[in-house]
């Protein structure tokens, strides 16, 4: 499954993106790109891991959704 077709990713501002729902348009979360990789926070800030990759997030984002 291509996890991101679930989600839209929208900028936010320097090496930041909001993660929403691609339905509903709701916040699910957030990713940071850090010098470990992209930071993965969900819709409440609680970190939830730090993946090689955005659509590595947004899989791990899928997971715990």
């Amino acid at each position: 499954m291509d996890h991101s077709q679930l989600f839209s990713v929208v900028m936010a501002g320097p090496a930041l993106w909001e993660v929403r729902h691609e339905v509903t348009n709701e916040l699910a979360g957030m990713i940071q790109r850090t010098p470990r990789g992209f930071l993965l926070q969900n819709d409440q800030t609680q970190a939830i891991g730090s993946f090689g990759s955005i659509s590595s997030a947004l899989e791990g984002l899928y997971e715990v959704a």
